[in-house]
């Protein structure tokens, strides 16, 4: 039985600017699949990534999303401004609901269980990548997408 696709990415382009960030970028996602985008700085990673999640619309180019699919998607980085009080639980469950059962079995299972109800902004920067990551599992993804985790 063949693997169900997931996600279909037909010769996407994208100009900002006048520079070519990405040129004619085609794949497939299928479940069950572990797809790894290398290439030096700066040559789109994150920009493909934006795009496949439908944060950038790209210039050229076609994206098929299976219907109904679910994304987990863990930010390369993220920063949250100092004057905003929010503990791990509450920003952990800004994206849906999530029981604090839930948020701790994700956060134990990523290795960050002590941080529940610690300030985001008091948390180390590799404790917020863990909260970062189960904050994407919680969703019980279909495509969970790190950036540079």
């Amino acid at each position: 039985m063949a693997a169900e696709l997931l996600l279909n990415v037909e010769q996407v382009g994208l100009t900002l600017r006048g520079n070519s960030i990405l040129r004619d970028v085609s794949l497939q996602v299928r479940t069950g699949e572990i797809v790894a985008l290398i290439g030096p700085n700066g040559a789109g990673k994150s920009t493909l990534v934006r795009i496949v999640l439908g944060l950038i619309r790209a210039d050229q180019g076609q994206i098929w999303r299976a219907p109904g699919l679910r994304v987990g998607y863990m930010p390369q980085r993220l920063t949250v401004d100092n004057t905003l009080p929010l503990s791990v639980q509450r920003f952990v469950t800004l994206g849906g609901p999530a029981s604090r059962d839930r948020v701790q079995a994700a956060l134990a299972e990523v290795g960050a269980a002590s941080v529940l109800d610690s300030p985001v902004q008091a948390i180390s920067g590799g404790e917020m990548q863990r909260v970062l990551l189960a904050r994407a599992l919680l969703r019980e993804p279909d495509l969970l997408v790190l950036d540079e985790p």
